[in-house]
């Protein structure tokens, strides 16, 4: 009992320590890395893997580089790009993967009249200052976005530096009580004012919440600069679908009231769920390619599919590996930046991200507390195999009900602490008890070895034939015996008198047990329950225990005459023997086991040696018994049904072996089965002359007057003529 409390102790301690790093969010690195990975694993074997029409991203690709040159091109043919995209395909909206900071000025006054000249034609320098005016490329650009529904990139830096220009804030930090707990920025690389005053919409594209491992798993919807906070480009693209140029921040206030806690950010009615830091998790549809992918080429030259594009969401950015846009994400170590992007628009269109809600921390915290009770409660009352199957379904309950929060209600619950804490605590568990167990089962050895039978010591030793004590069904035989009248015997003995009689009586009948190759099952006060067949299989186990019991007949008088040596009182006493299918094995309970039999055929042994008293035998057997030994003569006593059992059973003595047997112990076994055959035809005359006969000749006449005695009853009250002659006992 104290080593269970102490291993109790010890996982209640392992899981406080456990609960206080979730407390005071001090998880371990390791612990940190698995519960990424558990998010990773959930992700992939979730994701929907169908392709998104209402999103496509235009790729400047390898193919695209190869047509139209190098990357950056040069402004105009940008504004060549969206007005094929928006005027001629009709696109819903198109989104800039990129930012475009500084000038065009690739378009020299040289180049210009080189090109003139190059064609005859002469040029003034007024006429050269308003053609260039004419064709400037970012003039260019700026006149094609202001007209049509584009959406910028641009990226915020945290080196102090600023470049270009920023769209109008979403929001303004005076808007709310307090600062979100979004990212802050000290910097930015936005847009040329030019083309930044053309549309009204622009989001950034950098991710200063990328994970410790460098993986794309969250995104935040919004960063702080200054005295505004700025949407990402993918809140942008849903703004400018929405028509909104400004957002909500959904907050709760904290234990602190000056601090608020965002929950989501809300875009016309719809509520986005964002996590402390105001980050989405990227809703990934599957591996690169969830999006149809168009390459810018082919719609600057018109062959782009009009079907692909036409009411689309167009998102242009790059796939080409020399312009390092490829990331790595959950389900690859390289995914084209453009397509988190799409991942984020698309789960904005159908509301469909997976968030931890406010309370995550108290699911965490109550996770860990029902695993290290369950288990360090539980695990040091149980064996092994229980133990691990404690384990195992435990462990089926966390990962199955978080399966399902994050299918049904798209909740991301934290895994991780609680199976290691569970492995953790399932590996102590597993380790002291066996500790324990070893120490104490050699402990017990030494002291109680000699009440276990010699041959289950011997094959547990010999390392030999494997003995199963975890339980079968084997035919075996049973024993019981009883000291007649013990009760009272008990009352004119002292103690130590009643000790010294029982010590001596049982060494004799163990030894006989033993000398006959049976196992003692155990002392149940003046009884003896012993059994043959098991632990080692033995075809002649009905024979062995039929020898052992005349044995102890016959030693009877011997022992009384021993026990008359040292001024104790004689005894007899009373055997059963059935043979049947049994259970055998290790029985009991957590606190102590036992290497027995149970069952039926048990039951039936015992009842059976209660019966001896009334048919005044020292020893009956089954009939069952009887069967599986041929070499035997036996003598019918009766046909009975026992209490408790609903099959008639034949009730025989033995006789002993046929080549043993005098002649006039036979004469009179036949004599009184001639008897049983007339009380089996109701013949009760013939029965009346066969037991006066017996009874002549000094034949048992505790059995004479039983029989006598239903004769007189059945020839008053005579059976029906259907009665199969088995008698009925109503007490044990």
């Amino acid at each position: 009992m104290m080593q269970r409390l102490v291993r109790m102790l010890c996982g209640l301690l392992i899981t406080a320590f456990a609960l206080l790093m979730v407390w005071m969010n001090e998880q371990p690195e390791l612990s940190q890395r698995l519960e990424l990975d558990l998010y990773d694993l959930r992700l992939k074997r979730t994701l929907p893997n169908e392709l998104d029409p209402r999103v496509v991203i235009i790729d400047i690709d390898e193919k695209s580089l190869a047509i139209e040159g190098q990357w950056p091109w040069r402004r105009d043919r940008l504004a060549r790009l969206v007005e094929q995209l928006v005027d001629h395909y009709g696109v819903a909206l198109v989104g800039f993967d990129m930012t475009f900071p500084e000038a065009d000025e690739r378009l020299s006054r040289q180049q210009l009249v080189n090109s003139v000249q190059a064609q005859g034609q002469a040029v003034n320098a007024e006429q050269l200052d308003s053609l260039i005016s004419t064709i400037d490329p970012d003039r260019r650009f700026a006149q094609t976005i202001a007209s049509r529904p584009v959406v910028l990139g641009y990226v915020f830096d945290r080196t102090q530096g600023t470049v270009g220009t920023l769209p109008v804030e979403a929001a303004r930090v005076s808007e709310f009580n307090g600062m979100l707990p979004v990212p802050s920025a000290s910097g930015y690389i936005g847009n040329l004012a030019l083309l930044q005053q053309a549309t009204p919409w622009a989001g950034f594209f950098d991710n200063p919440s990328v994970d410790a491992d460098g993986t794309y798993r969250r995104v935040p919807l919004l960063q702080r600069y200054q005295g505004g906070y700025y949407p990402s480009l993918a809140l942008a693209v849903f703004m400018a679908l929405m028509g909104e140029e400004r957002v909500t921040a959904v907050q709760e206030a904290g234990a602190d009231s000056r601090r608020q806690a965002l929950t989501a950010v809300d875009v016309a009615g719809i509520q986005i769920p964002v996590d402390a830091g105001g980050n989405v998790l990227v809703p990934y549809r599957g591996p690169m390619g969830s999006f149809p992918y168009v390459s810018a080429s082919d719609v600057m030259a018109g062959t782009a599919a009009m079907e692909t594009l036409e009411g689309a969401i167009v998102l242009v950015g790059t796939s080409a590996a020399g312009l390092l846009d490829l990331r790595v994400t959950p389900l690859q170590n390289r995914y084209a930046g453009v397509e988190v992007h799409a991942n984020i628009v698309s789960g904005l269109l159908d509301e469909r991200f997976y968030y931890q809600p406010d309370y995550v921390r108290g699911i965490e915290l109550m996770q860990l507390l029902l695993t290290g009770l369950v288990l360090s409660l539980l695990m040091p009352w149980l064996s092994a195999s229980r133990g691990t199957l404690l384990a195992l379904t435990w462990g089926g309950f966390l990962i199955g009900s978080n399966l399902y929060a994050w299918q049904q209600w798209h909740w991301v619950l934290p895994l991780g602490m609680a199976l290691q804490l569970l492995i953790v605590l399932y590996l102590f568990g597993q380790f002291t008890g066996y500790f324990f167990e070893t120490r104490n089962r050699r402990r017990l050895a030494s002291q109680f070895g000699q009440y276990i039978p010699q041959e289950i010591v011997d094959e547990l030793n010999s390392g030999g034939k494997k003995v199963d004590l975890k339980g079968e069904s084997r035919e075996m035989t049973v024993f019981f015996s009883d000291v007649r009248g013990f009760t009272g015997l008990s009352e004119q003995l002292d103690p130590q008198q009643l000790t010294r009689l029982m010590n001596m009586y049982l060494t004799h009948m163990t030894e006989i047990i033993y000398r006959h190759r049976g196992t003692v099952d155990k002392y149940i006060g003046d009884a003896v329950m012993a059994f043959w067949g098991a632990p080692l299989e033995d075809q002649s186990h009905a024979l062995r225990a039929l020898d052992a019991a005349l044995e102890m007949d016959r030693v009877m008088p011997r022992i009384n005459e021993e026990l008359a040596a040292e001024g104790l009182p004689p005894i007899a006493i009373g055997m059963g023997i059935n043979t049947g299918v049994m259970n055998i094995g290790n029985m009991g309970s957590s606190y102590r086991m036992a290497y027995t039999v149970m069952g039926d055929a048990v039951n039936l042994g015992s009842r059976l040696e209660g019966l001896t008293k009334f048919y005044g035998v020292p020893l009956i057997v089954s009939d069952e018994t009887a069967r599986h030994v041929e070499c035997y003569r036996f003598m019918m006593l009766d046909r009975v049904q026992v209490k408790g059992r609903a099959e008639p059973v034949t009730l025989y003595q033995p006789l002993g072996r046929a080549d043993e047997i005098d002649r006039r112990t036979l004469a009179l076994a036949e004599r009184f089965n001639g008897a049983m055959g007339a009380f089996q035809r109701q013949d009760w005359a013939d029965l009346k002359q066969r037991l006066d006969s017996l009874t002549r000749d000094d034949f048992n006449p505790q059995l004479i007057k039983l029989y006598q005695e239903r004769l007189a009853v059945y020839r008053e009250n005579p059976p029906p003529v259907e009665w199969d002659g088995v008698f009925t006992h109503t007490s044990k």
